[in-house]
């Protein structure tokens, strides 16, 4: 089961470093459960561009629960896969935005998107947003 998940991990993050991040994360003691703050149901994830930067904003929202594990990151596309950067795990408040933020440099058009990792109990949850097309520099 465990390699099963290692797999499905490494194809939506992309890369091994992701994959080691996210079962870091995914081992965090959390103080949500499933029942109150079910991920399928309490999860925002959001990307968007703010000058030079690049924001992933996301967060557990309108659940019974003071705090959460996860982690967010901002996605850059490749040719294949996503590559992570400012990859943030922690514990944050519920109903309150986790933010990390990536500097866009260069003159090309890139596509970002932000990627939100939970693990609640035995229930596992990786979220994307929509990418969205931004022209650094």
């Amino acid at each position: 089961m465990h390699r099963k998940r290692e797999k499905a991990l490494k194809k939506i993050l992309g890369t091994a470093a992701a994959v080691a991040i996210a079962a870091t994360a995914l081992v965090m003691p959390g103080t949500a459960s499933a029942a109150n703050c079910d991920p399928d149901k309490h999860v925002r994830i959001n990307v968007q561009k703010r000058g030079n930067f690049v924001d992933a904003v996301g967060g557990f929202f309108n659940c019974d629960q003071a705090t959460t594990s996860f982690t967010i990151a901002v996605q850059e596309k490749k040719t294949i896969g996503w590559k992570d950067h400012v990859v943030r795990t922690g514990v944050f408040r519920t109903n309150v935005g986790a933010i990390t933020t990536y500097t866009c440099n260069g003159t090309k058009t890139k596509k970002y998107r932000a990627l939100f990792i939970t693990g609640i109990g035995t229930h596992e949850t990786v979220k994307t947003s929509a990418s969205i097309t931004v022209a650094c520099g």
